[in-house]
């Protein structure tokens, strides 16, 4: 068994887990401001500017869990037929690569499209 794709697979399964499940509760609105999951930066925020920076970042956190549950299932596939055990292989590789674009998806996508959304906010003020 390749231990690096353990840590992938176990790694992107609970990373799509807590985007599904913020997923959930920003589209259902009972998403509640605080300062250990969703988006850096806005805790400290009004709970309006709390929400609103979520929703508009709900389809890039749908997308990053997505891509963190395909990540997650490539890294089970590989460990079922025993990938990876002798180093690097294609699966590890792609597993590796598509999980570094589902939290890039995260970090830039959701933060970039809150970002936006505040600003708009802020102008409007």
């Amino acid at each position: 068994m390749s231990r690096m794709l353990l840590v992938l697979c176990l790694g992107f399964g609970l990373g799509a887990l807590v985007c599904a499940i913020q997923y959930v509760l920003i589209h259902a609105g009972r998403f509640p401001r605080n300062p250990y999951i969703g988006l850096p930066g806005y805790a400290r925020e009004s709970d309006e500017v709390w929400a609103r920076a979520h929703q508009a970042a709900l389809p890039w956190i749908g997308r990053a869990g997505v891509l963190a549950a395909i990540t997650a299932a490539i890294g089970g596939i590989g460990l079922a037929v025993g990938a990876g055990v002798e180093g690097w292989d294609p699966l590890s590789v792609a597993c590796g690569i598509s999980g570094a674009v589902a939290a890039g998806l995260y970090l830039f996508g959701a933060n970039g499209a809150a970002d936006e959304a505040t600003k708009r906010m802020a102008r409007r003020r």
